[in-house]
């Protein structure tokens, strides 16, 4: 598996795993790494000291800003929080496969922004997910989970924050049962069959769809509730009308106290 690794990922949470593999395997195990372009001003820059290209450039490992830049290189692929689909021509270059770490619960959060869907939805737990990589986004087998409680004040920020902090505790584990060959897997048919468990995909569009609803008739509670879904910056924040109706009925509420 360590025999030609290639690492793709962004934001903190790469960073922070490929640094893990590096300590467990050492860099020459590593044949390349895909991220954000080193010339990019990316919108995560908060969470990390260090970008992926930095690692890759202070390592010394091939660093490569798309898949198709990518040469026959590696057996093994690893992914975290990559943000594109990977094809089947791009894996098929993998003979060994590849992993995913997933910021959700799997096969409930497939797609897009699982976080705010989470909030709205009003779930009580949520959970992150590797995976093992498939030509259909976030179906492949599971190899592990990890549950986590939904606050009641839960925002989408601070749900991803998190899911991240999860995330990397997961990731260690899983990689280390990787390499000592412990680990096991099921597929998410078996999962939804066997634990009753719901599949849903959550396309991009559904979050455009969500930023770009009009202002309609709301109570305080619906307003408030989905304006912690939406509260992701830097990435994404509510729109205009819902920051002014939320603030309206805090200040109403503030005046009603006094």
């Amino acid at each position: 598996m360590t025999n030609g690794l290639v690492f793709a990922g962004t934001r903190g949470l790469a960073t922070r795993c490929v640094l893990f593999v590096i300590d467990t395997c050492g860099k020459d195990h590593i044949s390349g790494i895909l991220g954000a372009s080193r010339y990019e001003k990316t919108w995560w820059r908060h969470e990390t000291g260090e970008e992926l290209w930095e690692v890759a450039d202070r390592f010394g490992i091939p660093f490569f800003e798309s898949m198709d830049d990518v040469p026959r290189l590696g057996t093994f692929l690893v992914s975290v929080m990559w943000n594109k689909i990977f094809p089947a021509h791009i894996l098929a270059r993998f003979d060994g496969g590849g992993i995913n770490l997933h910021p959700a619960p799997l096969p409930e959060y497939r797609g897009s922004f699982g976080r705010t869907h989470a909030i709205l939805n009003g779930d009580k737990s949520f959970g992150v997910t590797v995976h093992y990589l498939s030509e259909r986004a976030d179906r492949g087998d599971i190899i592990g989970e990890l549950q986590f409680p939904v606050l009641p004040s839960e925002t989408a920020l601070s749900l991803d924050t998190r899911a991240q902090l999860y995330g990397y505790a997961l990731f260690c584990e899983v990689w280390l049962r990787l390499l000592d060959g412990s680990v096991t897997r099921r597929s998410q048919d078996a999962v939804i069959a066997e634990d009753k468990r719901k599949p849903r995909f959550y396309p991009i569009r559904m979050m455009t769809e969500l930023l770009e609803s009009a202002d309609v008739p709301r109570s305080a509670e619906q307003l408030e509730h989905l304006y912690r879904a939406l509260y992701l910056p830097p990435r994404i924040e509510p729109p205009k009308w819902l920051v002014e109706r939320v603030l309206t009925n805090e200040l109403r509420t503030l005046v009603r106290g006094v």
